[in-house]
């Protein structure tokens, strides 16, 4: 992060004074060039030094330092190759460009000119990089915001990009003793994805799509194929920073998909033997995966007819004709149609025979001619789809709400919505404009003054991840069993009871009515989950501490304190709250949380200092400052 920013260029010589231009005249400087280079990348508000290399200008007799550009910058003139000099410091995100000049004045009275131009990149506090990685990663630890503090969140954000993708498919085990892994193997390899991955951002937002492009092992045929659940996580994964067209064709084309909305082995239909095509899917896709309902505005809002209705952005006829889009496509490498193959990690593939040779009626007018092949509908009903106007706003918004805010301004979303349309290039769908664009919106990165109600509640299972990851939670067999989720946190990753998810986006806790905000996660926050939430958490930091369990079984997941008991052994307990104020609360505690952990340290002061420090995580992961992610 630290390379140096040069630019060099051969200039030409202004002379002053008579016969100065003679080319022949011994004395003078040959081919004189200055280069100009920053000691370090230049960041807002911290001091950096330019440099300046002359050769073949003689004895030096003058230098001169000069800005020509960018916000005005006092330093001292002093007649030196080096300037140091301190950027601006201000709060905007983007870069602020700057160009400065150095003359050298030889002992003839010739001078020699060049510039240099960089730009100062924002360096993010402590505070400001534990709160966008509170929003870009599963939960921080210590030593990530540690890292992204000191650069800007266009660096952080482009680092995370470049990182290979940590699949899920590769972590999936064999049960212990058995011949074949089950779902708890899937969800002990999402675990070690989650706890371990380095490239955070990629998995956070797979998580998010995960909640929109939903698929569900609980209670249907999916349970006991947990290679093809993890396959469909990595589906996501491949194409969190992707293209959304090819992504909603993989997740169309995905076997677990086709089993879970029933698209998988669907046939044209044949009166004779009472067949229609399953309709599932058809209503699924174009209700929850791309328009929604109602027809709507670049901003997320519902457009209305002449009568101040909503309008409806399919019926009947476009879903059956989706309905027939979705025929002919069973299980890749089956043998035949009747003699599937039953592979659940590659693509379905069509089969002609039973694909419908009707027409299809899509959205907007669009009909497709019958007698095309399974392959060329699909590519034109998928086409139809990813190109409504609702996809930008309806997409958008979602992913707005599961990474940053529950409640984001109209014109954040159409921002966003803006950016799906046209990543700046002419690219429609670009994912990783998307969710660059969100992280970097004025209403992601300021926390007052742009909405009376900002932030979300922090998700039970982004909770435990957060905890987990900073504790290096692990068991001694490293497997994480982790039985009835639904009970301890009222969800299970890719366990949603139904297809609309474990909350909707726009679920609306009665006594939010008034005030007409949306909280979705409080729709699994009912009196049984919160307890469950509650007895788990505190069992978790008091029961598993890992530095005073002497003989673990093999399966038992255990927390790491000892991080935590050094800096309160060593530094004292309000060191070890500025550390938590930064890595739980982005610098956000507030004078009460803070108040009431020292009565909580006061009380249990008797205590172990393992235990202390446990009851103290405790009471952090059930305050509301924690439990709203700001």
């Amino acid at each position: 992060m630290r390379n140096l920013v040069t630019i060099a260029l051969f200039l030409s010589l202004f002379a002053c004074g008579g016969g100065g231009g003679d080319e022949s005249n011994p004395s003078q400087p040959q081919n004189p060039s200055v280069e100009v280079e920053l000691s370090q990348t230049a960041r807002k508000g911290q001091p950096v030094t330019l440099r300046a290399k002359a050769s073949g200008v003689g004895t030096i007799n003058k230098i001169e330092w000069r800005q020509i550009a960018g916000p005005i910058i006092s330093f001292e003139q002093t007649d030196s190759l080096e300037l140091p000099i301190t950027p601006a410091s201000n709060a905007a995100l983007a870069a602020d460009s700057y160009t400065f000049e150095v003359a050298i004045t030889n002992d003839q009275q010739q001078v020699t000119r060049q510039q240099l131009s960089f730009e100062v990149k924002r360096a993010m506090s402590s505070a400001q990089a534990a709160r966008l990685l509170h929003q870009a990663t599963l939960g921080p630890k210590g030593s990530e915001i540690t890292h992204a503090t000191g650069v800007s969140e266009e660096e952080w954000l482009s680092e995370q990009m470049q990182l290979p993708i940590t699949e899920h498919l590769p972590l999936v085990q064999n049960y212990p003793d058995r011949d074949e892994p089950n779902q708890i193997n899937r969800i002990d390899a999402w675990w070690k994805a989650s706890l371990n991955a380095p490239d955070q951002l990629r998995q956070r937002v797979a998580f998010a799509l995960s909640e929109i492009l939903v698929v569900s092992d609980s209670n249907n045929a999916l349970r006991g194929e947990p290679e093809g659940m993890a396959q469909y996580q990595d589906i996501l994964l491949k194409h969190a920073f992707g293209n959304y067209r090819e992504l909603l064709e993989e997740v169309t084309l995905s076997p677990v998909m086709g089993t879970y909305l029933s698209h998988l082995g669907n046939e044209k239909a044949d009166e004779a033997l009472n067949i229609r095509p399953d309709e599932n899917y058809a209503r699924e896709v174009m209700q929850l995966f791309t328009i929604g309902l109602a027809e709507l505005n670049q901003d997320g809002s519902p457009k209305l007819d002449g009568e101040g209705n909503t309008i409806a952005t399919y019926g009947q006829d476009q879903i059956e004709g989706f309905a027939r889009v979705f025929t002919g496509w069973t299980f890749g490498a089956s043998a035949r149609w009747k003699r599937p193959s039953r592979n659940f990690t590659i693509p379905m593939e069509a089969y002609s025979d039973y694909h419908s040779e009707k027409e299809k009626v899509l959205l907007n007018g669009e009909v497709l001619a019958g007698g095309q092949s399974a392959e060329d509908d699909l590519s034109a009903a998928l086409d139809n789809l990813f190109n409504h106007a609702n996809v930008g706003p309806f997409i958008g918004k979602q992913l707005i709400q599961r990474l940053v805010t529950s409640n984001p301004t109209p014109q954040y979303v159409e921002r966003i919505a803006n950016v799906f349309d046209d990543n700046g290039s002419g690219v429609r769908g670009d994912l990783g404009a998307v969710v660059s664009a969100i992280l970097l919106d004025e209403e992601a990165r300021q926390t007052s003054g742009v909405l009376n109600y900002y932030g979300k509640v922090r998700e039970p299972l982004l909770r435990t991840v957060q905890f987990w990851r900073e504790l290096d939670a692990n068991s001694p067999a490293n497997l994480y069993f982790t039985w009835s989720l639904n009970d301890s946190h009222g969800q299970t990753p890719l366990g949603s009871p139904s297809v609309f998810n474990f909350f909707r986006p726009d679920y609306q806790p009665a006594d939010l009515l008034e005030l007409g905000i949306v909280a979705p996660e409080l729709q699994i926050a009912n009196d049984a989950a919160l307890i469950g939430q509650f007895n788990n958490q505190y069992s978790n930091f008091l029961w598993n501490i890992k530095e005073v369990i002497t003989e673990p079984s093999d399966k038992r997941i255990l927390l790491s304190m000892q991080n935590h008991a050094d800096i309160l052994e060593l530094q004292g307990l309000e060191a070890l709250l500025d550390y938590y104020d930064t890595l739980f609360y982005s610098g956000a505690m507030s004078t009460a949380q803070r108040q009431t952990l020292r009565e909580v340290q006061d009380i249990y002061a008797d205590w172990g200092l393992y235990h202390q420090v446990a009851l103290l995580l405790f009471t952090v992961s059930v305050s509301p400052d924690y439990v709203i992610q700001l």
